[in-house]
């Protein structure tokens, strides 16, 4: 499902988790109430006024004394030499091991008539660590989108889905991004209560890369 917004500045921190006692009947309200008061700017693209971190982003490769791979994880350095990370890839006897790892995996095409057509999929330790049934699970992506003389941010949904899809066209195909993964999970313990997680990771198809959203969404500062 496809979405039209005007750029925003949208303040959350990077992993977002909470309970929340008798969920189920205010869920409408909550999620409503959160939108509205978490988008606190609307704006267009070139209108905003604020400073970029430039990022150079490189995957890292960690090996043990036998030289087999243990870990790869994806930096984004910062042109002042900090550096975070989103997407990780952990390794046991040098074989992917989904349960401890946390990345997507991002394909994407353009064609001669600028569309980008292309899919995200996420792989989640919350698949193995979290314990309690998933009552609800959206994966959203967030694009800028510049075409022509238009400059705007689109949105892509998938529900239940541990993907999703993506169709928009841009001048080039340099590609800007978010991607969000929300959950709803009910407790053993507490039948009544749900505890409710955001995750967010950038997406850039460039090593290089001022994504606006590691700003907005105040994902730069957990650096080392």
């Amino acid at each position: 499902m496809k979405k039209k917004l005007s750029l925003y500045i949208l303040i959350l921190l990077p992993l977002l988790n909470w309970n929340c006692k008798n969920y189920s009947e205010s869920k409408d309200a909550t999620v409503s109430k959160m939108k509205n008061d978490t988008i606190i700017q609307d704006s267009k693209a070139d209108s905003v006024k604020v400073e970029l971190t430039q990022y150079n982003k490189k995957w890292v490769r960690y090996v043990n004394e036998n030289g087999q791979t243990t870990s790869e994880v994806e930096l984004y350095i910062s042109e002042n030499g900090d550096s975070v990370s989103w997407n990780r890839k952990i390794f046991k006897n040098g074989i992917l091991d989904l349960t401890q790892s946390h990345f997507y995996d991002f394909k994407a095409e353009m064609s001669k008539d600028s569309l980008i057509k292309g899919r995200i999929t996420l792989h989640s330790e919350l698949d193995h660590t979290i314990k309690g049934p998933v009552k609800e699970r959206e994966l959203t992506a967030e694009f800028v989108n510049k075409y022509l003389e238009k400059k705007e941010v689109v949105v892509f949904e998938s529900k239940g889905k541990n993907y999703v899809d993506f169709e928009f066209k841009n001048n080039s195909d340099t590609i800007i991004g978010l991607l969000t993964e929300y959950r709803r999970v009910n407790l053993i313990k507490e039948p009544d209560s749900a505890r409710m997680i955001w995750t967010k990771f950038p997406i850039d198809n460039k090593s290089s890369t001022n994504n606006l959203f590691i700003y907005f969404h105040e994902l730069g500062k957990n650096k080392r």
